[in-house]
């Protein structure tokens, strides 16, 4: 069974609560393409979870990938 993959873009906003993630702001990273529903995914980085919203397109030397924005981050879980 194949699996396709895309790469995105992710914006971290700034705010207290997204400090363990804040690293992650500009980075691109692989994700399973069927996991966006309407535009929208999660993402689970250490032990928090970012809803993501795409907020447009950018491209680098590897061509095009969509930008998501963090729109909230859950509690630590373990």
């Amino acid at each position: 069974m194949t699996f396709q993959t895309r790469r995105i873009k992710l914006e971290i906003p700034d705010g207290p609560e997204y400090d363990q993630v804040r690293d992650m702001h500009g980075h691109a990273v692989t994700v399973f393409a069927s996991t966006e529903i309407n535009g929208e995914r999660s993402l689970k980085i250490g032990s928090r979870t970012l809803l993501l919203r795409k907020v447009g397109v950018d491209e680098d030397d590897e061509g095009p990938m969509d930008v998501y924005r963090a729109e909230s981050i859950s509690e630590p879980s373990y």
